[in-house]
C-alpha cells in the first residue's frame, strides 16, 4: 500500500489549529473499526509534529509594556503601530 507524506509546513498556526479541531472532530464521529481513522490520525499525527517543531525553534520577544509574543509578524506590528513602545532586550536572561 502506497503511503502519503502530510505536509503541513505550509499552514499558518491559525490554520493548524482549526485542521487540528476539524480533524478531531471528525475523528470522534468515526467508528472506531473504520478505516477512515487511519488517514484522519496521520493527518493529526503531522499537525502534532509540526506544532511542536515550531515550539521549539520559536523565540520569545517581549516589548516594554509587558506584551510578549513568539510571532515575529504580531510584534514588529505592535511596536510599528506604539512608536513609543521597545523591545526589551532579554541577552542577560539566555544562557549561553
Amino acid at each position: 500500500m502506497p503511503t502519503r507524506d502530510h505536509v503541513v509546513s505550509h499552514l499558518s498556526g491559525g490554520e493548524l489549529d482549526h485542521a487540528r479541531r476539524e480533524l478531531a472532530a471528525s475523528l470522534a464521529l468515526a467508528r472506531p473499526d473504520s478505516p477512515a481513522r487511519v488517514p484522519i490520525e496521520a493527518q493529526l499525527s503531522a499537525i502534532d509534529a509540526e506544532v511542536a517543531e515550531r515550539a521549539a525553534s520559536a523565540v520569545l520577544r517581549v516589548c516594554g509594556c509587558g506584551l510578549a509574543s513568539d510571532d515575529d509578524a504580531f510584534l514588529d506590528g505592535h511596536l510599528f503601530e506604539r512608536p513609543s513602545h521597545e523591545e526589551r532586550d532579554l541577552d542577560r536572561y539566555v544562557r549561553r
